[in-house]
């Protein structure tokens, strides 16, 4: 029986959308999931039917919700749809609540919503400048969930086209050139809360920063150094693996 029930993962279990199935004790990583040795365990077994028939229950209010900027929460059935503006302002939304009645809001009556979340995905805002978290912003999605997380909006569009002569027909010859176009952010949130922007020319103080503190742990530092694939693996993955070894 796998054991996914860590304390980190359960300080994060609306950001990563998750309902812990397998085990509900809020103890350390256990191999064989059972509860360490304590006082009145006859109390822990009723405890954990009680979670799982309310979250049984209320299926809906425990995989999609959306909270606002005042830390409210609203439970949803399913979230069908939500549209932004070119500032990243949200202009239209519409979802199902516990009552299965859908909602639809749009413009200055929908609140100013930080985090939603849909069938384990979680789309939230992301600030333009870290320095101004009240400023612009975009709607991203989490990537990576765990000690380090790791946020993403990408909105680039990639063209490929031939050369273009003067009079509108394109060259039959040549390799034709790449154009991409658009916006990429990635945020990678650490353990004591610093948030780094990790895309363009901010990556690279950036990721000295993040990688220190990542090879501070022994055993992903010697995996680093020892598996070829950290050659060619993505970012996301090198941080998902650090997440595992190093809860």
């Amino acid at each position: 029986m796998l054991c996914s029930t860590d304390i980190a993962e359960r300080r994060l279990y609306q950001d990563s959308c998750h309902v812990k199935r397998n085990c509900f004790a809020t103890f350390a990583r256990h191999k064989d999931c059972s509860f360490p040795k304590m006082k009145h365990n006859l109390f822990f077994p009723t405890l954990q039917l009680l979670v799982a028939a309310i979250l049984i229950s209320n299926h809906g209010f425990a995989q999609n919700y959306y909270i606002t900027t005042a830390n409210d929460s609203v439970p949803c059935r399913d979230i069908h749809f939500f549209d932004t503006n070119a500032q990243g302002k949200m202009i239209d939304l519409e979802y199902v609540n516990n009552e299965q009645q859908t909602i639809r809001l749009k413009g200055k009556d929908i609140p100013e919503i930080a985090r939603l979340c849909q069938d384990g995905t979680l789309y939230l805002r992301m600030p333009l400048n870290l320095k101004k978290p009240d400023g612009y912003y975009r709607y991203g999605t989490r990537m990576v969930s765990g000690k380090i997380t790791v946020d993403v909006f990408d909105d680039v569009q990639t063209s490929y086209r031939l050369k273009e002569n003067f009079n509108g027909s394109y060259s039959n010859e040549g390799v034709m050139k790449e154009t991409r176009e658009g916006m990429y952010m990635r945020h990678v949130r650490m353990p004591d809360g610093t948030i780094y922007e990790v895309s363009g020319l901010k990556a690279l103080k950036a990721l000295k920063s993040i990688q220190a503190y990542m090879f501070a742990c022994e055993v992903y530092e010697k995996e680093y150094n020892s598996n070829p694939k950290y050659q060619t693996c993505t970012f996301e993955e090198a941080v998902i693996d650090f997440n595992r070894m190093c809860p």
